[in-house]
């Protein structure tokens, strides 16, 4: 309990320092001049591609688990992916647990297992990531000034410089070492396990939950259909930018600045990195690099890239807010008339 409140403190934390980066010498009264003025007509393309976002993650995330269970419901795994953002907003990381306990419960599958497969996801996620950031950074940023300017001296100095090579050494080893140290403390347990009999029960749900996360990784084993997989994992991005892209109509940047759908790219795999920090649910963190992005990249001044990233994000945490009840009543009402256990 204290460790779980210890990291939405620090979460929240994060959160309140870029939000104070974000708004720093900036007039909330000229924020809200800009978001007022927005055509909120983009709204319902924007909310449809956000939809299919979440659609395409969900049947992705069906070719991991597939092989367990041929019949999964689609409403329950969109319930599931739409229950893990909510639970991110609460949290960092709180989605991870929450979506495979969902639909581990709701499908009769193993949540450890389910549990590998989100880990796994995630891996992918951020490989994906890193590669659109390299393209976006070498083929069309080209410049190390700007990056710096985005996220920072520090940050590019520390990943240029020819000595972090022994910090990613250091790095490496760290991580073969934390995975030695939990295998000798799992074989541990299952000694301890042969010789103290009330330790039994406990060592063989901990080595089937273990057994269950591992084989959970390596789903990646069993998908039979890569070329499905990899056709979500693009949809999912295009929707993505999509949804940079139709906000920029809605404040009429196409026009007054001339954005188009490869700077909502540019946009999009920046203020990822900003989703990808512990923030809940990205706030502040996106905020700043959607800002910072706008105004290094395209000379947009501060305040209508504060603008543009507030109402975004707003709209998407609303979006979400409002239609995961909807679709856990609709999940809860299709398992009471099928005969399954309410959950």
């Amino acid at each position: 309990m204290v460790k779980r409140l210890f990291k939405i403190g620090l979460a929240l934390s994060l959160g309140a320092l870029f939000l104070w980066l974000a708004f720093r010498n900036v007039q909330l009264q000229e924020v809200w001049e800009h978001s007022k003025g927005i055509q909120f007509g983009w709204l319902v393309p924007f909310a449809i591609a956000a939809m299919f976002s979440h659609i395409f993650r969900a049947e992705r995330w069906r070719l991991f688990i597939e092989q367990d269970k041929e019949d999964l419901d689609r409403i329950t795994l969109i319930s599931g992916v739409l229950v893990g953002y909510v639970m991110n907003l609460v949290g960092p990381r709180f989605g991870e647990v929450s979506r495979p306990v969902y639909v581990g419960k709701k499908e009769g599958l193993s949540s450890s297992k389910l549990m590998g497969t989100i880990v796994l996801e995630r891996i992918i996620d951020v490989a994906v990531m890193a590669f659109l950031m390299v393209v976006v950074s070498v083929y069309v940023i080209a410049d190390l000034n700007v990056l710096r300017q985005i996220f920072g001296d520090e940050t590019i100095n520390f990943l240029t410089n020819e000595s972090s090579l022994l910090t990613y050494l250091w790095v490496i080893f760290l991580f073969f070492a934390v995975a030695g140290v939990g295998y000798i403390l799992m074989k541990l347990l299952l000694f301890l396990g042969t010789k103290f009999e009330f330790l039994n029960q406990w060592v063989f749900k901990a080595k089937k939950a273990f057994i269950m996360f591992k084989n959970g990784l390596l789903a990646a084993r069993d998908v039979e259909r890569w070329w499905l997989f990899i056709l979500y994992t693009i949809m999912i991005w295009l929707c993505y930018t999509l949804m940079t892209y139709i906000p920029f109509w809605m404040f009429d940047m196409q026009e007054v600045f001339g954005l188009d759908m490869l700077d909502a790219l540019v946009i999009t795999v920046i203020s990822a990195i900003g989703i990808a920090i512990p923030s809940p649910g990205g706030l502040g963190t996106y905020h700043y690099f959607v800002k910072q992005s706008l105004l290094v990249l395209f000379a947009i001044p501060a305040v209508t890239g504060i603008a543009y990233a507030t109402v975004t994000h707003g709209v998407m945490v609303l979006f979400v807010l409002s239609i995961t009840p909807i679709f856990l009543f609709v999940d809860k009402l299709r398992s009471t008339k099928a005969g399954d256990p309410v959950i």
